[in-house]
């Protein structure tokens, strides 16, 4: 009889709706969620609605003792702490804003456990690779003998249609060591090309803790010189830092295709649309003074076209910088919409013929590659739907990242 798989016990911290859950299972790791821990009333009741027998714990996670930690008995840490203090819209207050308090908790309890994870994955926006709550954290890893690989990735780099730039970083304990054996070639060469940096514990000399730093890979997008946006539409609706992010990956992206094909082909729009009824259509239909205020500035795509947006948590209540619209009328151009200067109404009216909706909640999980189980709870609202979306994470992208296994000496601890 075959020995039974080792199951990994996992921790999720800033658990959310469940996207890092979601990694895991499409990651086909043998592992088990012990606790999940997250301090946001709407996420847990979707995360509790999709996993009900889940230790799912409502509480701030400086509430989180370390006789919890030795409980737990954790191998895999998954985090993904608060976004907003290293962004422009959140003022990035970094190290000084209390949202920080939480993840900057983690990293000053991780030394203290006699048992410390073999695996810890991170992930935020991108901005938080050049932020000193990112320095502390590497400091950390370095001190804890963590070995550990930084990346930039987007959902499109995957062949996903939608553009959703973050930053992830991948920590293994030694001596554990990374070994990309399961991963596919494209995923290797991918992995390969948007490093932002490693740092590879040194496995014979513990006491002097050496590590190697590779830094500014071809992969890597440097953004130093990227002037500020002049004021629009986002910086009155708040937005204007997931409208910076959406320009950069378009330049990143437009920047690619002058070099070696690394990723797989991306799949159209169509493959993740919500089946809607005539009657639903209606109910997602972008209103006419929305038309008329913002049609100029909505990011309009086709189902036939291959990338959208990043959805954030405000879309369906702005517009600008928030996500993508679809047009259902494929024979006519947003240009034709607004040519010659044409009176209001003719604007109107036109932009009328484009038939354009807003993507509904469904629609945007589907873009998270959130499998078809997954649903909301049927008391929240759609507005709640969209934030707690937007607040969440692609999980193709991390089970990728979690498909780079490691050995123990010769063993895989993740495939027997």
């Amino acid at each position: 009889m075959a020995a039974p798989v080792e199951q990994l016990r996992v921790v999720e911290f800033y658990s959310g709706v469940g996207g890092m859950h979601y990694a895991l299972i499409l990651s086909e790791i043998p592992s088990t969620v012990v606790a999940a821990v997250d301090i946001n009333e709407v996420a847990n009741k979707v995360y509790k609605h999709n996993f009900p027998d889940i230790n799912l714990l409502q509480r701030n996670i400086q509430s989180v003792s370390l006789k919890d930690f030795i409980k737990w008995d954790a191998d895999v840490f998954l985090m993904s702490p608060p976004c907003q203090p290293f962004t422009r819209v959140g003022l990035k207050g970094d190290k000084t804003d209390p949202r920080t308090s939480s993840f900057l908790y983690l990293l000053q309890t991780l030394p203290q456990l006699t048992k410390k994870p073999g695996y810890i994955l991170v992930e935020n926006v991108k901005g938080f690779e050049s932020s000193d709550t990112r320095n502390e954290l590497v400091d950390v890893l370095k001190k804890c003998h963590f070995s550990y690989k930084e990346f930039l990735l987007s959902p499109t780099d995957l062949g996903v249609p939608n553009q959703r730039l973050r930053y992830f970083l991948l920590a293994k304990h030694q001596p554990l060591m990374f070994k990309e054996t399961t991963l596919t070639n494209e995923e290797k060469t991918l992995l390969n090309h948007q490093i932002l940096s490693e740092n590879v514990c040194c496995h014979s000399n513990l006491d002097k803790n050496n590590l190697q730093e590779v830094e500014s890979t071809p992969g890597r997008t440097d953004t130093s010189d990227i002037s500020d946006r002049s004021k629009s539409e986002a910086d009155i609706q708040n937005t204007s830092e997931s409208m910076s992010i959406s320009n950069l990956e378009s330049q990143r992206d437009i920047g690619s295709k002058t070099e070696d094909k690394i990723s797989p082909k991306e799949r159209n729009i169509k493959e993740y649309l919500e089946a809607l009824s005539q009657e639903s259509f209606e109910d997602y239909v972008v209103p006419d003074k929305t038309l008329l205020r913002f049609g100029r500035v909505m990011d309009i795509v086709r189902e036939e076209d291959e990338r959208t947006c990043c959805f954030t948590k405000a879309y369906g209540h702005y517009v600008e910088g928030t996500g993508s619209f679809l047009q259902r009328n494929n024979a006519l151009t947003k240009q034709w919409a607004f040519e010659d200067r044409l009176d209001s109404n003719v604007t109107l009216l036109r932009l009328q013929q484009l038939g354009l909706r807003y993507f509904t909640p469904r629609g945007v999980a589907n873009f998270h590659c959130f499998p078809k189980e997954f649903s909301f709870p049927s008391e929240l609202s759609r507005k709640q739907q969209y934030r707690v979306l937007g607040n969440s994470l692609n999980a193709h992208v991390v089970s990728v990242l979690l498909r780079c296994p490691s050995q123990r000496m010769a063993t895989s601890i993740f495939f027997k």
